[in-house]
């Protein structure tokens, strides 16, 4: 697997949304014994507790239990919004309510989620307004780009020198609006994938939109969908 295809999760707040997007699309999780592969078990989902940063779990069957519970560090592996997302932990705690029993497993410090870009991404035509306006880490000035293509997982924007934000690769900035014509005005998290040179003296940045909410996510692709049928009637 390629290191380039992995994106490493550290943000506790980008952790706790990306959890948060498991328990309520009910998702399922694969927990898998970091020394034994072999008695891995897929269970349902059934709770998150933000207080004291808890997922909660049903339990797998006796056996796969007692070799999560006897291993040093488990593998939780999940499928979320549609990327391969995984932690390790030893962090587990069993609680039972009567018959019923369940798994309480600590969020984790460090997440990672496998990168494929699903998505279509297109340039935007050249009299479709969008900008990326937010504010940097311990700031309070506005900064803003100008949109250049877009997907519903991310975009690329484009600063002047004077203008660039100096993102570190991996940098994540939790409160941005995106507007792109009348199409598209919302907040959002991003985190930043890439930094390349533009046109002129300009850079671009590339950046993946962190736990878009669905309806959101729908609306930039809608979006997209509508600029690449603009484009085609005009070629």
């Amino acid at each position: 697997m390629d290191d380039q295809d992995i994106k490493t999760l550290r943000a506790p707040r980008t952790i706790a949304r990306t959890l948060g997007r498991l328990h309520e699309s009910r998702g399922h999780a694969w927990l898998i014994p970091g020394d034994d592969p072999d008695f891995q078990g897929q269970v349902q989902v059934v709770g998150n507790e933000p207080d004291v940063a808890r997922l909660i779990l049903d339990c797998p069957e006796p056996v796969t239990l007692r070799h999560l519970l006897a291993a040093r560090q488990v593998r939780v592996q999940a499928v979320i919004d549609g990327l391969l997302t995984w932690f390790h932990t030893a962090d587990i705690r069993i609680d039972r309510d009567g018959d019923d029993c369940y798994l309480a497993i600590g969020w984790p410090e460090i997440m990672h989620r496998l990168q494929r870009r699903a998505a279509f991404r297109i340039d935007l035509p050249p009299d479709v307004p969008g900008t990326l306006a937010f504010c940097l880490p311990g700031k309070r000035q506005v900064t803003s780009g100008e949109v250049v293509n877009l997907s519903a997982t991310g975009c690329a924007v484009s600063f002047t020198r004077k203008d660039d934000p100096g993102f570190a690769i991996g940098s994540e900035v939790n409160a941005a609006r995106l507007k792109v014509s009348d199409a598209i005005d919302t907040r959002l998290e991003f985190s930043v994938r890439n930094r390349r040179p533009g046109v002129g003296s300009s850079l671009v940045y590339g950046l993946e939109f962190n736990a878009l909410p669905p309806l959101v996510s729908q609306a930039i692709d809608r979006a997209v969908m509508h600029f690449q049928r603009l484009r085609l009637t005009r070629e």
